[in-house]
């Protein structure tokens, strides 16, 4: 079964890069629970579709941020 670039799974570090923010910002928002991700054993997993959809979604008062 292939997988699209948008089914493409994620590691934090990826993440970071993917998004420009520092990993602390990261995390911050997983604590908060403001953006989709799961862990996979001990490591924070994305899902670049959930990513893009979460990005979409938010008002764009925060996306000037």
């Amino acid at each position: 079964m292939a997988t699209t670039s948008h089914d493409e799974l994620l590691t934090a570090e990826e993440t970071c890069r993917y998004l420009k923010i520092a990993p602390r910002t990261l995390y911050r928002y997983i604590q908060e629970r403001r953006m989709p991700a799961f862990k996979l054993g001990k490591e924070w997993r994305f899902v670049r579709s959930e990513i893009e959809q979460w990005l979409r979604r938010r008002p764009a008062s925060r996306r000037a941020r």
